[in-house]
């Protein structure tokens, strides 16, 4: 969350709008709403995530209760790569 500050996929896919779990809308930087996303660094069936910063993004609710596209997931690697450390 301190990295992220925000949902990443706020500023990664165009169009999106925040939400909560509930589905109610909140501004991408509602720290209190986001959640932990796990992100594997590499497309992998059956592998256990990372527990480590390096290998998560900040999300809203929305976002994380639906498993996250094959898309969505290329783009957190690559934010990733460029971002952490």
């Amino acid at each position: 969350m301190d990295r992220d500050r925000r949902c990443v996929l706020s500023f990664l896919e165009p169009g999106h709008e925040c939400r909560n779990r509930w589905g109610q809308l909140h501004l991408p930087d509602a720290i209190d709403a986001l959640t932990l996303e796990h992100v594997k660094p590499k497309l992998a069936m059956g592998i256990r995530k990372l527990d480590d910063p390096r290998w998560c993004v900040a999300l809203c609710g929305a976002a994380n209760n639906r498993p996250p596209t094959k898309v969505q997931r290329a783009l957190f690697r690559d934010y990733l790569s460029k971002v952490a450390a």
